[in-house]
């Protein structure tokens, strides 16, 4: 713009005297001036333009991540209560299961002491499979007392109703499952009471249901210990002898697993 001024000055300066060929150079040289002006504004004008869009991309780019965040938010948000929920919900599920537990537990008890307390010591009644209070016979409350016990860890009292079963009901139906039962609390951390249990079921009753469950269990027991051969001579077992059982798949799975 001061060019400009400039250029027009020196025109109104020089016109007087000037020749029809300077006026024309000044003219040129003003000409010059102002298209060197106008393309400066232009390049000017573009990069405001350039600089603008970039900044409407940025902010377009930043308004995009924020609703991304909050959606992500709200999202996490939902899943958390609804896990929250699920959770509180199997929470309270256990919480129900573990008050039957402790209840059936204590009922057994009950029988168990009544049991213990008219019992005859050292053998069993004429009558041992009789249904007594509650419609449930004393190796039966026995047999319960332990399954439940086990299935709280408490194997001390689950062995200690187990063996007072054999002891006071040795001809009972429910002595092979008192077996079974004494070797699953003993397996695997007492290898030997385990074995020693599993191994008088199917050699002193081979025919009661458990005879399969304890070869197989035997099996497992060996395989964890290292004993291979034994292992396999268990699950052998089961599938020369117990074809009709449902542990005979399961055996066939395991000689084929461990060849």
């Amino acid at each position: 713009m001061r060019a400009a001024r400039v250029a027009s000055f020196l025109v109104i300066g020089v016109a007087a005297c000037a020749t029809p060929g300077q006026v024309r150079r000044v003219e040129t040289a003003v000409a010059v001036a102002e298209g060197n002006r106008a393309r400066s504004d232009s390049a000017q004008r573009a990069e405001l333009a350039r600089i603008q869009i970039a900044q409407r991309q940025g902010l377009d780019s930043v308004s995009a991540l924020m609703r991304q965040l909050t959606d992500n938010l709200q999202r996490m948000s939902r899943d958390n209560a609804s896990n929250f929920d699920d959770m509180r919900l199997r929470l309270s599920q256990v919480v129900a299961l573990a008050g039957t537990v402790q209840s059936n537990v204590k009922t057994l008890r009950n029988q168990l002491e009544t049991a213990v307390s008219t019992a005859p010591a050292g053998s069993a009644p004429a009558d041992s499979n009789r249904p007594t209070g509650g419609n449930v016979s004393q190796p039966g409350a026995l047999l319960e007392l332990a399954r439940s016990s086990m299935f709280s860890s408490a194997f001390p009292t689950a062995r200690r109703a187990l063996y007072q079963l054999l002891a006071t009901y040795p001809q009972a139906p429910e002595v092979p499952d008192a077996y079974y039962l004494l070797g699953t609390s003993y397996d695997p951390d007492q290898a030997d009471s385990a074995r020693v249990n599993y191994t008088k079921v199917f050699t002193s009753y081979p025919k009661a249901d458990r005879a399969a469950s304890a070869l197989y269990k035997l099996g497992n027991l060996e395989l964890k210990l290292g004993h291979l051969s034994d292992a396999r001579r268990y699950w052998q077992m089961v599938v020369d002898k117990y074809k009709d059982s449902q542990e005979f798949p399961s055996a066939q799975d395991r000689l084929r697993e461990n060849p």
